[in-house]
């Protein structure tokens, strides 16, 4: 495929730095040598690394020679921990951490992109800033780089993003207006009771019964508790308890996520889910706390900024590489930027024509070399249309 944006020598920057980043991953908030990586790659493009810069993760100015307004692309750059079972030469040489969501290919991405307008800014008739984001799987990455005061320094007119997903043919660009990605609420549940000798279950109280029906109760909140029409769901994806075959334990943790469109969901949810726990653990003779640890807000596309999109993709790609991206239950702390500026956020398809890639969060995840090209050169684009058309 040819470029207009991405050089051929561009081209091999973006796939070394995807297999750097994917043999090096690095959980939220420890993104150290990400960081590092990144900080190079822009200083030696002539891009000014502000004062003002979070933790872990950078930001970077590229002024272009001619006036105009400010516009942000995001990507985000930490791991999940997951322990990478795909065979191939480049896995994760980090034990139990692994690029198992895209961001190897979104950070990548990105400094294609700022490779490629580095190198237009004579023509540029504004002014980009680049934001490479921490800490997206834990929800407190926008945060982390919202509070360092960067936007009231270099506020921007937009925000663009994108993200990898293997449901999406290869080659095909997803593009939605309005609500796209949910709101998030993440939870843990103790369920308390007394342990025990496994051989005489009746002078304890058993917390692993009560959590099991914890579980089974709590998917009645999807069922009979929200309406139908509305999409919601409700996971328990993580379960603690005991130590040895033979001992009834004090207590068990369970830990969960629940999804939904409409923001003013949280609040009910949060009370169903501290009722249902406490009735259904006290039915059992134990106890229930919960406590709610992370939220995000839905991430709606701006209508502007997706025609915008739509006409830089369609340019580079073809019309009939665009599709109507349908509502992902998936969140994204991407939403949290529409407190300073308009949003959009691209979905670029990874997906296999024979339906056999990994999905996301899979140990087994990878995307072919030529994605980060490809979206380099998606978000070069809508960072040149976004400007010479103004976002306003």
């Amino acid at each position: 495929m040819e470029f207009k944006y991405i050089s051929e020598d561009i081209r091999e920057k973006i796939i070394e730095t995807v297999h750097k980043i994917h043999r090096n991953p690095e959980l939220s908030h420890r993104e150290f040598m990400t960081t590092k990586l990144i900080a190079e790659a822009l200083e030696k493009l002539g891009i000014e690394l502000p004062e003002t810069q979070p933790e872990t993760g950078v930001l970077g100015l590229l002024r272009g020679k001619n006036p105009g307004p400010i516009i942000a692309m995001r990507a985000d750059i930490d791991a999940l921990p997951i322990d990478e079972t795909a065979e191939h030469e480049i896995r994760s040489e980090n034990p139990n951490v692994m690029h198992a969501c895209g961001h190897d290919f979104h950070t990548a991405s990105l400094l294609g992109a700022a490779m490629a307008l580095a190198e237009n800014r004579e023509n540029l008739p504004g002014n980009v800033l680049f934001v490479f984001q921490p800490a997206e799987e834990k929800g407190s990455g926008a945060d982390a780089v919202i509070s360092t005061g960067i936007f009231d320094k270099y506020t921007p007119e937009a925000f663009f993003s994108l993200h990898v997903k293997p449901d999406i043919p290869e080659g095909k660009i997803g593009i939605r207006k309005g609500s796209i990605m949910a709101a998030m609420c993440t939870f843990r549940i103790r369920v308390v009771g007394k342990g025990g000798h496994g051989a005489t279950p009746h002078l304890a109280t058993d917390p692993i019964i009560a959590a099991v029906h914890v579980v089974d109760a709590l998917q009645c909140i999807r069922a009979r508790w929200t309406d139908p029409a509305q999409p919601f769901t409700l996971s328990i994806c993580s379960i603690h308890g005991g130590s040895a075959c033979n001992i009834i334990p004090d207590d068990v943790c369970l830990e969960g996520t629940f999804r939904c469109t409409l923001d003013s969901y949280k609040e009910t949810v949060k009370e169903q889910i501290i009722s249902v726990c406490e009735s259904v653990a006290k039915a059992h003779g134990c106890t229930a706390e919960c406590s709610f640890i992370k939220e995000s807000i839905p991430l709606i596309n701006d209508e502007k900024l997706a025609e915008i999109a739509r006409e830089a993709a369609a340019g580079l790609f073809g019309e009939e590489n665009i599709l109507v991206q349908d509502f992902w239950m998936a969140s994204e702390d991407f939403s949290f930027y529409k407190n300073i500026a308009p949003i959009f956020m691209y979905h670029v398809g990874v997906g296999k024509a024979d339906g056999s890639s990994a999905s996301l969060h899979n140990p087994c995840f990878f995307a072919p070399d030529k994605t980060a090209p490809f979206c380099a050169e998606l978000l070069a684009g809508t960072a040149i249309t976004a400007l010479k058309k103004g976002v306003r």
